[in-house]
């Protein structure tokens, strides 16, 4: 009986946590959301300073475009539809960041993404700490 209790409420602080983040992610304005995605990015891929300035601005108008999306697309209530732009507009900055960044950075950034994305859905689903965009 023990064991059932601990799980459940470990399943609980889980889901409040989840929960908690990603309501504070959608309360970020673009500005604050660039801002986060940059200092993740200067971290992770040890940017310098000429190159951090360039990465902010293409952060920023991504930031921008992704609200105004959002905002025409969660008035459908299609969920895939949010989930198509967000892709597209993806596609569209990565294409932007990989002249800025060069062959390997960019690599690096890829393979960063991709642990960020493999972190927030082993979080969703109960496998892993989550979070990823700390």
């Amino acid at each position: 009986m023990k064991t059932i209790n601990k799980f459940a409420i470990t399943i609980f602080l889980a889901i409040l946590v989840t929960t908690s983040y990603s309501q504070q992610r959608q309360g970020m304005s673009p500005e604050e959301r660039a801002e986060a995605e940059t200092n993740w990015m200067t971290k992770e891929l040890k940017l310098d300073k000429k190159m951090v300035g360039k990465i902010e601005k293409i952060n920023l108008k991504y930031a921008k475009e992704l609200q105004v999306k959002m905002q025409e697309v969660r008035q459908t209530g299609d969920r895939s539809l949010m989930r198509e732009a967000m892709m597209e507009l993806n596609k569209e900055k990565n294409k932007e960041l990989e002249p800025v960044l060069g062959k390997e950075k960019y690599e690096l950034y890829l393979k960063k993404m991709d642990e960020r994305i493999e972190q927030r859905r082993q979080g969703r689903n109960g496998g892993g700490q989550g979070g990823g965009n700390r």
